[in-house]
Order: structure tokens, then sequence, then C-alpha cells
């Protein structure tokens, strides 16, 4: 029950975007934990070819519901090989550790120079 505890998180207002992978009853959880104007970004299958929720909280809410299409392989491995042979690094602004999240976040607020990574380990 991953949206009743989102929504419990938010204080009852919903998360603003979700990535989603479609499967089983996961677009139904992501419409339920979706605040009003929540964007729902659908980036791929886990088990099923079909999106299916309820048609009245999508309107009302006014949720934006946006594919993310990915390349094929070639380009991807041509992207790394790339990256590697100009030895293009990414700029990090600031590491966070994970119990460090909502610091990260209001980091992110105030508009950070580079990447602002969350550890796990």
């Amino acid at each position: 029950a991953w949206d009743e505890v989102a929504r419990e998180l938010t204080g009852g207002a919903g998360v603003n975007h979700i990535l989603e992978m479609v499967g089983g009853d996961n677009a139904r959880r992501s419409l339920d934990a979706l605040a009003a104007d929540g964007r729902l970004s659908i980036i791929g299958l886990l088990g099923s070819m079909e999106l299916s929720f309820p048609i009245v909280p999508f309107l009302r809410n006014r949720i934006v519901v946006q594919g993310i299409s990915i390349g094929h392989r070639r380009a991807f491995e041509r992207m790394n090989e790339a990256i590697e042979a100009l030895a293009i690094k990414p700029v990090i602004d600031k590491v966070f550790g994970f119990d460090e999240v909502p610091r990260a976040f209001e980091h992110l607020e105030k508009g950070p120079f580079g990447k602002i990574v969350i550890a796990t380990a």
C-alpha cells in the first residue's frame, strides 16, 4: 500500500511526480498517490501492455500522463563510448546521505550549480 504511505507522508496532499513502470495495479496506486496537478510519467512495462485507472480522479485532479521513450541499444552504447572517450564527468554540487533526503530537496529548491546525489551507502 505504498500509495497510502505516500499520502500519509505528504499530509494527505499527495506527491507531485511519479515515474511509473506499468504492471499490476501500479497505475491505480500511482493515481491514488498523486497530488492535484500531478504528473504520471510512464517509463516502462513490468507486466502489462495496458494502463488502467478510473477517470474521475484523473479529471478532477487534472493529472498529466506523459510517456517517456528511450532510444535503441546501439545509440546508448555509442553515447557511453563518447562519454568515456571524452572523459565527461557530471558536475556534482553536493552529496547527501539517504537519511538527509529532505535536506537534499531543500537544497534542490535553491537552484544548485550541479547534480544533487543521494547516497545509499
